[in-house]
């Protein structure tokens, strides 16, 4: 992307300000209001990723007798210090501080610097969270490329076939920061660049940071894969671009801002949510607003003079999915000006309009000259947009300014959730570390005594090594297979919850590589005996908000036992807790049973609640509720 504004005088920014929110560097800049300081959870990232990095750089200080670490605050003795040691070839290079890119106001420190065998550098970062996840064998997976702490170079790594290496955007576009620093001073490793990432494994997974992986928006209205590397650069541009604007607006109130306020899912723990947050929410509320409405999406509505939900709302459900199959309907619009209201659009002349296309408009009873007509205008004019999910977005502004919490999806006639004689809802608590909470509730809904009803959470307080944790999990797993095979020995039905699959799943699978259950926990994911109740949900259910399962359990009158219940707060607790706090350990135990009896509820209200399907709201008799 080229610069559009001159940005010599913006300060120079490291690599987070790439995977930031735009409005968040525009207000850092312009500093719009008080901003909110870090919350407990926040707090608690930057103390225990520092503490983490320092037992990583020790680790690696003893495994590595020649290695280097810089030290001192001053910015400008760690830069000399840095390029000291790179001129010398020494290698591991840690707290290192790169020359200062004043060209394109770049400042970064890479926690390692690797050199390579043939000459130059490259960056590893050390991250206080997992960066394998066990493989599923998909395509779409990147493979684990990883080096040991006692080897750390690329040329050293080697493919680990069980696990895949996690595809965070916010660590690779640090990378990527790093990489443009090491181009820019004449340091980086020549041939492929790559980018290591040190998580709690305490293995260096290498990164292709020219591997097209991100899936972006493109001139063509279409979507693009692009590699981490042209991803950065157009997010650290666009957001050289804001700053230096946002600049010229601090000396010239009139000179206008580059961006407004758009939801993402940055926005709870910005120090500017307070200020964003009621501009967002005045009125029927920004279309942002809405779930998986993200910055392309906003963009095509805003193009479109549609800025809120209910102008959203206001739209045509019908063209709406005319425009999603992708049929030119400003051509179809035109080609049919002057024409009989009854000639078909078979007999019309209608270049570049496919077969597949007629018969999508076909299945929509838009087969005439008049049907094509009476299409609804506004909604019709975003044909051509690349916005296949206009009616579902329609759906969502309706349901978010109706008057119902909850709403059917359309077709959708019934509300079915399975069920089981024997159901055991199922939730895990995790830190960085892993998982050191299952918890479940094991509902009896027979007339028997064969298996009372209760809560069973299987827990350890001890530091989490891998064998702690496999451990803990193992005890978890063969509880609740002994539940299954007990039920089924009885004839009787069984099935197991969670609400989102995909962290229990990971878990499982970590659980099946660590005890040789690998077989066992594939099928048992496989079954439809696990229940991903928020699929269940989000197949049949909208409500015009996020579907998570605190805001779902709310909405149907559920609350929990303890206060600030969340997964952030359960982190902040589990410090405690691991240092023996007996205060700590009961609220943990007492939000992880909330939680299961939360997935209990949901699944209840699903099988008797009697509710209104979204196809029965009218423009008529929707209005704003905040």
């Amino acid at each position: 992307m080229t610069t559009r504004y001159d940005v010599s005088g913006v300060p120079l920014q490291g690599g987070y300000v790439a995977k930031q929110c735009p409005v968040r560097a525009q207000n850092d800049a312009i500093r719009p209001a008080e901003p909110i300081g870090p919350d407990p959870f926040t707090e608690r990232l930057f103390a225990g990723g520092n503490a983490f990095e320092a037992e990583v750089v020790a680790e690696i200080l003893a495994l590595h007798p020649h290695a280097i670490s810089v030290h001192g605050a001053d910015a400008g003795a760690a830069e000399t210090a840095t390029a000291d040691a790179m001129s010398a070839g020494c290698s591991p290079i840690l707290n290192a501080r790169l020359p200062s890119d004043y060209v394109h106001r770049r400042v970064g420190r890479p926690d390692l610097l690797i050199a390579a065998p043939s000459s130059g550098y490259r960056a590893v970062d050390i991250k206080w969270h997992q960066s394998l996840t066990p493989s599923t064998n998909k395509a779409s997976e990147l493979p684990g490329l990883c080096a040991d702490l006692s080897s750390l170079a690329y040329e050293a790594a080697a493919f680990d076939g069980d696990f895949s290496a996690r595809k965070s955007q916010n660590d690779l576009l640090q990378l990527a920061h790093y990489q443009r620093m090491l181009e820019a001073s004449g340091l980086a490793t020549p041939g492929p660049r790559v980018g290591g990432v040190i998580g709690t494994e305490r293995r260096v997974v290498w990164y292709d940071l020219d591997l097209p992986m991100w899936r972006t928006p493109s001139s063509s209205g279409r979507t693009k894969l692009r590699t981490t590397m042209e991803r950065y650069d157009f997010e650290f541009d666009f957001r050289l671009d804001i700053v230096s604007v946002a600049q010229l607006h601090l000396v010239d109130a009139d000179a206008g801002l580059l961006v407004v306020p758009v939801r993402c899912a940055e926005c709870p723990t910005c120090p500017w949510d307070d200020y964003c947050r009621p501009i967002l929410e005045a009125g029927a509320g920004d279309v942002s607003l809405l779930p998986r409405i993200g910055w392309a999406q906003w963009e095509i509505h805003r193009d479109h003079g549609v800025t809120n939900r209910a102008q959203l709302a206001a739209l045509d459900w019908r063209t709406a999915l005319a425009v999603a199959s992708g049929a030119d309907l400003a051509g179809l619009r035109e080609a049919a000006a002057g024409l009989t209201p009854d000639q078909t659009l078979v007999a019309m002349d209608l270049a570049g309009t496919s077969v597949k296309q007629l018969a999508q408009l076909d299945a929509l009873e838009i087969r005439t000259v008049g049907d094509v007509l009476a299409l609804d205008a506004p909604t019709a004019r975003y044909s051509g947009s690349g916005l296949t999910s206009l009616p579902r977005e329609i759906d969502l502004a309706r349901a978010a300014i109706g008057s119902d919490p909850v709403y059917r999806r359309r077709g959708v006639d019934q509300v079915v959730v399975p069920r089981a004689d024997f159901e055991v809802d199922v939730d895990m608590e995790s830190t960085e570390e892993g998982v050191y909470l299952w918890g479940c509730l094991l509902t009896n809904r027979t007339n028997s005594e064969l298996l009372p009803s209760g809560y069973h959470p299987f827990v350890t307080w001890e530091p989490l090594t891998p064998a702690v944790e496999s451990e803990n999990s193992v005890a978890f797993w063969r509880w609740l297979m002994r539940i299954r095979a007990t039920a089924h020995a009885q004839g009787l039905t069984f099935r197991a919850y969670c609400y989102n699959a995909g962290a229990e799943n990971q878990y499982l699978r970590r659980l099946g590589l660590s005890a040789d259950l690998v077989a066992e926990v594939d099928q048992f994911i496989a079954s439809d005996e696990w229940v991903d109740l928020l699929h269940i949900w989000d197949s049949q259910l909208i409500t015009g908000g996020a579907s998570g399962l605190k805001v779902v359990a709310s909405l149907i009158g559920f609350r929990w036992s303890v206060d600030d219940a969340g997964g952030g707060m359960s982190m902040v607790r589990h410090d405690d807790a691991a240092t023996g706090d007996e205060a700590a350990r009961r609220w943990l135990l007492d939000y992880n049973r909330s939680d299961v009896e939360a997935t209990h509820a949901v699944r209840d209200w699903m099988d008797s609640a009697v509710v209104p399907c979204i196809d029965e709201l009218r423009n008529s008799n929707l209005t704003p509720s905040m």
